[in-house]
Parts: structure tokens; C-alpha cells; sequence
């Protein structure tokens, strides 16, 4: 007899996403986060892969772990297998946060500032669907708001237009 803790990949039960937030500080993503991370990247990629490198989901070496939607690297051209963590303890330049609905702005803002920033991170992102709105924090306190046009950080040099990230969303 299956217990729910052993429920099949796609069936969560309420241990299994209890699980998935412990494991990675985080709540269970939905569909939306799911598009506006992957359309992210895209632009991302699109126009600065010569420079970066745009993972998902790697969870940091942090005070506690954590596991940003988005981290920006300068770029690689080889990873080797051997070497590579389940923690990365190399720091992200960027990193970006999807607010899910179950979060606060504040508490993603206090992970920045307690989290982020203390391990050497440059700039940090929070996007917030709901408002079609991004967030760029800088370590010297500068808290920059994009809800249309270009997307600035000063922290790493890119730009980006804002309307594209979330032209699914209605």
C-alpha cells in the first residue's frame, strides 16, 4: 500500500510539497512562475550569452541554503562533473526571485539583504507577477522599480526591456 509520502512523480501530496519547500527555502512553484522563468532566461540568453551564464534552481552554499529561481555567472565554457557541488559555493553575480503567491515581497527582500548580499552577491531581482514589476536591489541600497521600459542594473551592465518578461501574463 502506497503511503503519501511515496506518491509518483506529479502527484504531490502535502508532505511531498512541505519537502520541496524545506529542501530548497522556497514554495512549490506554479505555472506562471514556470513561463516567466523560462521566458527570462530566454531574453537573457538571447542577448548576453556571450557573457553569462543564466542556471535555474542551484542552490547556494548560503547561512541558510538557498535556491533562486535565476542565478546570472560570469560565463563558462566547461563544467566539469567531478568538481560540481550539490552546493555551489561560488556566488552568483545576480540572482532573481520569482515571487510566488504564497510569499511576501518582504521576505524575499530580507533574504537579499540577510542572505544574498552578506555571501557577495552584486545585485538581486525580485519579480513580481502581480504587478508585472521587477525589482533590482543593489547592496548600497539602491532599490530600483521596472514596471515598463528598459530594465537597468548597474551592479553587472545588462538591460533589458520589461514588457517582454511578462507579455503571457493577463
Amino acid at each position: 500500500m502506497m503511503k503519501e509520502d511515496d506518491a509518483p512523480f506529479g502527484i504531490y501530496s502535502e508532505s511531498n510539497l512541505e519537502n520541496y519547500t524545506l529542501e530548497r527555502n522556497k514554495p512549490m512553484p506554479n505555472r506562471i512562475h514556470g513561463y516567466i522563468q523560462s521566458d527570462l532566461i530566454f531574453i537573457l540568453r538571447t542577448k548576453y550569452n556571450e557573457q553569462f551564464d543564466f542556471p535555474s534552481e542551484v542552490t547556494l552554499d548560503t547561512d541558510p541554503a538557498s535556491t533562486p529561481d535565476i542565478l546570472i555567472y560570469p560565463r563558462t565554457q566547461k563544467l566539469d562533473r567531478k568538481e560540481t557541488q550539490a552546493k555551489e559555493k561560488v556566488m552568483p553575480l545576480t540572482t532573481i526571485e520569482i515571487l510566488s503567491p504564497s510569499q511576501s515581497l518582504e521576505y524575499l527582500a530580507d533574504k537579499v539583504w540577510e542572505v544574498y548580499f552578506p555571501a557577495g552577491v552584486k545585485s538581486a531581482w525580485i519579480v513580481v507577477p502581480a504587478f508585472k514589476a521587477i525589482y533590482v536591489l543593489l547592496p548600497d541600497g539602491q532599490n530600483l522599480y521596472f514596471s515598463e521600459g528598459l530594465l537597468e542594473d548597474p551592479a553587472i551592465g545588462i538591460s533589458l526591456e520589461v514588457k517582454p518578461v511578462f507579455e503571457r501574463l493577463v
